[in-house]
């Protein structure tokens, strides 16, 4: 019975991956891409056009799943797994699939990746933040740097990541990602912008160490030294670990943090050039070229449409 409907589950995404390549000539695309949802097109259509820009994409935000319900997420994407090809992709984010080196996430399987944990965590690149400060209050400057507080962040957060990382492979409750992915929020104090947000780092290394310290206690003769130098050996180091913590956490601190700067900022001013909010300047620019989990990306569209680099 099982196996009956394990056939049949797998006769119907092969069939609806058909049906996508051939409507491809309806919308004159380059390709279909099934997407995790509607808001993952922003992304990956910058990404796209950048490396293509005379191509056409289809994005397909849900899908039918085999029980007949429109459906959206990783999962109804990895449905399609085995009937990928030069037609038809799916773009995900890499959460900690990256990470675990998972097998199946490569570019010769059709399988686009984030590289960073989502792809909200491209938009938070610190120098992306940088200049959507600077845009959204041009001609006046703002004195934060996100470079210099998300750097100090990820070498807070980086020895949690490595410890998460080593118990989900001995004791997986003991810190589950639920877990880790709380501590990433910050409810954010009134004028933290002095010090580059000194405050609000301080908040975050207080509770990091407590629970790191509860950790070691809890485990004295653990060595995770395999599990960092894997980390290290992937990209992830102790000054670019935020772009690996889970994107919609940090995504909403530095969002809401520069919101703030920029009302502030604008307060004060006589004559305010730009009316857009700060979370536009965000998610209208991908630094491209600018860091290795980009450059990664990129490259991955490029092998799979047959550019030369």
């Amino acid at each position: 019975m099982t196996e009956m409907y394990d056939q049949e589950k797998h006769r119907f995404y092969e069939i609806a991956s058909r049906r996508f390549k051939a409507e491809l000539k309806l919308y004159g695309a380059t390709a279909a891409i099934h997407l995790e949802n509607k808001n993952d097109e922003m992304f990956w259509g910058k990404v796209l056009h950048h490396v293509y820009p005379q191509g056409k994409f289809r994005f397909i935000s849900s899908s039918r799943s085999h029980t007949g319900n429109m459906t959206a997420g990783c999962t109804q994407c990895l449905q399609y797994l085995d009937f990928l090809d030069k037609k038809f992709w799916i773009a995900i984010d890499s959460d900690y699939r990256y990470l675990d080196e998972q097998p199946f996430m490569r570019w010769e399987n059709y399988v686009l990746q984030t590289y960073t944990y989502s792809f909200e965590n491209h938009f938070c690149f610190g120098p992306n933040l940088n200049l959507a400060l600077q845009k959204a209050v041009y001609p006046q400057t703002i004195d934060f740097d996100f470079c210099k507080f998300l750097k100090e962040y990820s070498r807070i957060v980086y020895p949690l990541m490595v410890w998460q990382l080593y118990l989900s492979d001995i004791d997986r409750q003991a810190f589950p990602q639920s877990v880790f992915h709380r501590m990433l929020s910050v409810n954010v104090p009134v004028q933290f912008w002095k010090n580059d947000g000194a405050v609000v780092l301080n908040i975050l290394r207080d509770r990091a160490n407590r629970f790191h310290n509860s950790l070691k206690r809890r485990y004295p003769d653990a060595d995770y030294t395999w599990h960092e130098a894997r980390c290290n050996e992937l990209g992830v180091n102790r000054d670019n670990c935020y772009l690996y913590v889970r994107g919609h956490n940090l995504y909403d601190l530095v969002v809401y943090m520069g919101k703030l700067l920029v009302s502030h900022a604008r307060s004060t001013m006589e004559k305010v050039e730009s009316k857009k909010s700060f979370e536009y300047y965000v998610t209208s620019n991908v630094c491209f070229g600018e860091y290795a989990e980009i450059l990664k990306l990129t490259d991955d569209v490029r092998k799979i449409l047959g550019i030369d680099i």
